[in-house]
């Protein structure tokens, strides 16, 4: 097993080698392992690891904990529900998560540009350095369990051009004491809400998402997406293509007006939890009402939701690498033999 991690790295260096002259360094806590590190937050706070350098986080059974993200830096994970019940079975050689096991990312300005690909089990809160906040932060293919405080953010404090996409999210992104200001969410399914209510955000897109719980949005633009009979609190939001589960109080003013749709339920929208995974159970059934109901946009009419729109959501979270999802390794050779046979197959993950 330890071979197939070798040459999992072995194909994302080659990748990368050619787009960037930042370093490359290979992170596993497991026993007898030969890694650069055993932690993210040891090749952080490590004087080798430079900014625009990039860690990739080998599964493990054991988790890796939180961290600082204080250096702007690329984090690359294995995805997530990659076993066990209602998983995505297959889609990595090795069937273990690069597991945070629910710990903080704590971030602060100097994090900032930073971006996290295929993480598991985190939660993310804003640090204590806020000379500047925090801006131009990347969530992608992640599952983590929401976006909030954790020393308790300054009123008022800005941070400006996140984008989260792609991603499985438990709990609640944003809240109303930061100002957020052009802020990108899209093909996320969230399985709890959105707070972002604070009257100075400006310019944030809300699109082609699964949302399951409240949203509170202040200065937005929400189109293509899929929520749940929950509280709607808006103002100054253009609604665009919107399908509702059920038809709370604050999405009933915009039905009928810009293809905004009420009155959906679960069993026609979606392919359910039957048979699926706790991500592909959002996919779209045959003939469900969201298919074809997205906006046009150049010509291109897309599905609501978070699948099957442009840049849609990919099971598990498997990070666009090359990676190796069967290994075949002889349990025993011969002494004095110089070679043995192996088979590996591996795909990309565009």
């Amino acid at each position: 097993m330890k071979k197939m991690f070798i040459l999992l790295f072995s194909f994302s260096a080659i990748l990368f080698s050619n787009q960037t002259q930042a370093k490359i360094w290979r992170i596993n806590n497991t026993a007898g392992v030969n890694a650069d590190f055993n932690s993210i937050a040891t090749a952080i706070s490590s004087s080798s690891v430079a900014a625009d350098d990039t860690l990739y986080v080998e599964g493990s059974s054991t988790v890796y904990g939180g961290f600082t993200l204080n250096k702007r830096i690329v984090i690359i994970g294995t995805g997530y529900f990659l076993s066990g019940t209602n998983s995505n079975t297959g889609l990595q050689a090795n069937a273990n998560s690069s597991n945070l096991g629910g710990s903080y990312i704590v971030y602060d300005s100097t994090g900032s540009g930073s971006k996290l690909i295929g993480l598991d089990n985190f939660f993310m809160g804003l640090g204590a350095n806020l000379g500047s906040a925090t801006d131009n932060i990347t969530i992608t293919r992640c599952n983590f369990s929401g976006i909030g405080g954790y020393y308790g953010p300054t009123a008022n404090t800005k941070m400006v051009g996140w984008k989260i996409n792609k991603c499985y999210i438990t709990g609640t992104i944003g809240w109303n004491g930061v100002v957020l200001q052009d802020w990108e969410i899209r093909n996320n399914i969230i399985t709890g809400g959105l707070d972002m209510s604070n009257s100075n955000n400006s310019n944030n897109l809300i699109r082609n998402n699964v949302i399951r719980s409240n949203i509170y949005l202040y200065n937005a633009y929400f189109a293509n997406n899929i929520i749940n009979n929950a509280t709607f609190s808006v103002v100054n939001v253009t609604v665009k293509n919107n399908l509702c589960v059920g038809a709370p109080a604050g999405f009933t003013p915009f039905v009928g007006t810009y293809n905004n749709v009420n009155n959906q339920t679960d069993a026609a929208l979606f392919q359910g939890l039957t048979g699926n995974s706790n991500d592909g159970q959002w996919r779209l059934k045959a003939g469900s009402p969201a298919i074809g109901a997205g906006l046009t946009v150049g010509g291109i009419t897309p599905d609501c939701g978070a699948f099957n729109a442009q840049d849609g959501y990919i099971l598990s979270g498997i990070p666009n690498i090359p990676t190796i999802y069967s290994l075949t390794v002889p349990g025993s050779i011969p002494s004095g033999t110089a070679t043995m046979n192996i088979t590996v197959s591996t795909k990309n993950n565009n």
